[in-house]
């Protein structure tokens, strides 16, 4: 896998993962508990499987990424 290819999928990852967060912040301040529980844990699962299938790969292919995106978002808060 091309190192660009790995970082557009890191990148990809990382956004999708704050889209679903984003959700998550949205349906705890709506729901009530009993609803929100179930699926906080679906989203939460998503996110991992995201993790799973994008992130792991790209840095299976590419170690040096690891300290890279740790780096941006140290500095950042993000990985650019």
């Amino acid at each position: 896998m091309d190192i660009d290819v790995a970082r557009h999928m890191i990148r990809a990852a990382f956004r999708t993962s704050r889209e679903l967060e984003g959700v998550l912040q949205f349906l705890k301040e709506i729901c009530p508990d009993e609803e929100y529980r179930p699926l906080a844990l679906g989203i939460a699962a998503a996110i991992d499987r995201i993790g799973i299938a994008l992130i792991e790969p790209a840095e299976a292919a590419h170690p040096e990424l690891r300290a890279e995106t740790e780096a941006s978002i140290a500095r950042y808060g993000r990985y650019l």
